[in-house]
Order: C-alpha cells, then structure tokens, then sequence
C-alpha cells in the first residue's frame, strides 16, 4: 500500500498535468464550455430541487458558474484564518457581499454571519471546483484539503464542476479523508456517480 508521501507526490504530479490541460483552452471555448456546463447543472434535479447552494468563484482556468447564481440562495466559502478553515456564508449581492480573500478570490465580508454548519451539511448542494475528477467520483483539488473539511458530513452528495479534458481515465490516487463527488458535470456529459452512470 502507498504511504500517504506517495499519494501526495503521486498527486501533485497529475495536478500538474490537468492543470495544464485546463490552462489550454482558449477564452472562447472556454466561455462555449462554461455555457454547457451551467445548462447541464440546471438540468439536473437535486439542483432543481435545492433551494440553497453552495458555490465558488472561479479562479484562474476554473469554470465560471455565474449563470447560476440567480433564482438559488447561494453560500459562498469564506476563509478563517484562525481556524485555518473555510466557511460557508449566504450572499444576498455579490456587488456588495464580496471582496479580495485567500488566494485574492473573492470572498463573502468578515461582517457576514457564517452559516449554521448543520444547516449547510443538511439542506444545501456543493457545487464544488477540480482540478481533476475519475469516473469513480475520486476529486483532486488544489491540495489543501480544505472542500475535503468542508464537504465532510455532507448529505446531499456533492457536484463536482470541471471541463471534459479534466476527466481522468486512470483512477485518481486519494486517501481516506477525500470526500467523494456523487455527480460529475463536463460540458459533454453528466456522470452520475451514484446510479453508477
């Protein structure tokens, strides 16, 4: 069994590779893609269903799920920087609710009450970014761990957002503490990690 240094190597290795292959597409494409895939998630029916939804702002590459964020309450991640945590927070504006955090994305203000956790495990959907994700639902990210602690104890399975060319056919390498996705959404397809689809 790989000790838990060679799956971090073995990790930081792929995370290279799929960033890369995100950081090549073009504006473009990218802005067709970001279309797809927000109509894809509209379409889907745990989204249909969620009154609240946990999203991100994207960064750099990331999908831009902007689109989205009308018609739903929506949290946003919040970084805490004395617990070395994010946190959900519920945005009313993202004019006047946001501004430069962690990594200069943007973030709810201090000002803002952090959500319930119980309420956010219980009755809202992540909508949650990749670097990579498998068919079996294994997702890398950026390697802080952090959608991992927050995703924990999740009941409604979360959404893993990426581009088609972020898809791995090789099972990712993972550990006991990452949370697996229970859909993936591409601009070309929808897996359904649950019904095994």
């Amino acid at each position: 069994m790989a000790s838990l240094a060679d799956v971090e190597t073995q990790k930081r290795l792929i995370r290279q590779e799929f960033v890369s292959r995100r950081k090549a597409l073009d504006a473009e494409l990218r802005r067709e893609y970001d279309a797809a895939i927000c109509a894809n998630i509209r379409n889907l029916p745990i989204f249909q269903a969620s009154g609240y939804v946990a999203a991100f702002i994207r960064h750099g590459a990331e999908v831009d799920l902007s689109p989205l964020f009308k018609g739903k309450r929506l949290l946003l991640p919040r970084f805490d920087a004395r617990k070395g945590v994010y946190e959900m927070v519920v945005i009313e504006d993202l004019e006047l609710d946001l501004l430069p955090g962690k990594y200069n994305i943007p973030e709810p203000l201090p000002s803002l009450p952090a959500a319930d956790p119980d309420f956010v495990a219980s009755q809202v959907l992540f909508l949650v970014p990749a670097v990579a994700c498998d068919r079996a639902g294994h997702r890398l990210g950026r390697g802080g761990g952090y959608y991992d602690r927050l995703l924990a104890g999740v009941k409604t399975p979360p959404v893993a957002v990426i581009y088609s060319c972020q898809l791995s056919d090789t099972v990712l390498p993972g550990t006991e503490y990452d949370i697996p996705m229970g859909v993936i959404v591409t601009e070309r397809e929808v897996i359904n990690i649950q019904k095994g689809e």
